[in-house]
């Protein structure tokens, strides 16, 4: 009996630690993140500790509503039975979880708008998302020379959606998701309107892998 307490009492020990552990490298992580975010814009170190403090709370937030979430739907996968009514429970969840990160969202804005003009918010907005859509809606440009000025609105329209839904997230895997989808969405959109995808955008890798190995 002893050694099975000073077994699970080593182990709780180690498990704390873990979590500790775990913990330190996330709050590192994002103020890691947090730091290169407000390293984009023009201000005084003053403001920048501002706008960090924002963006760090932002991530630790968004951590917060999504490991609430999780918890709720692993909590259903493993009390309900019933896959019906686990579908619909898993709804609610849902339904509840994107009412919060919206709110959320809403008043991280809010509270940059504040202190940062819109231009500065569109920059922190892209360094959250790792420059992904300006970077993503050239690459759209530069592979469909021939678009017409409504067809790069509903790319860039369309991108810009993805980035808003994509800070909202906590992982780089999720965020990058996002923009896929909506990559997705514009692809269908232009064949639909009889853009040529396959073999442009073949030709266009191609293309910029040369560039690559030209350049090293």
């Amino acid at each position: 009996m002893k050694r099975l307490s000073l077994l699970l009492l080593v182990f709780t020990c180690f498990a704390t630690r873990a979590q500790q552990h775990e913990v330190t490298n996330y709050i590192d992580d994002i103020d890691l993140r947090a730091s290169n975010v407000v390293a984009q814009l023009d201000i005084n170190s003053t403001d920048k500790k501002k706008i960090k403090a924002i963006v760090v709370n932002q991530y630790l937030n968004i951590e917060k509503i999504e490991a609430k979430r999780n918890s709720q739907l692993e909590k259903l996968e493993k009390t309900v039975d019933d896959q019906e009514k686990q579908k619909l429970k898993s709804e609610e969840v849902w339904t509840d979880y994107k009412a919060s990160i919206s709110k959320l969202h809403d008043s991280y804005l809010h509270k940059l708008s504040k202190k940062l003009s819109d231009s500065q918010i569109v920059q922190v907005k892209d360094a959250m998302t790792y420059q992904v859509m300006p970077k993503t809606y050239f690459n759209f440009l530069d592979m469909f020379q021939n678009l017409n000025e409504n067809q790069k609105k509903m790319i860039y329209d369309h991108l810009v959606e993805a980035r808003e839904n994509a800070m909202n997230v906590g992982t780089h895997k999720w965020q990058f998701q996002w923009f896929a989808k909506y990559r997705g969405k514009i692809n269908n959109i232009l064949a639909s309107q009889g853009i040529e995808l396959h073999h442009t955008s073949k030709a266009w890798e191609k293309k910029q892998l040369a560039k690559k190995n030209d350049s090293k």
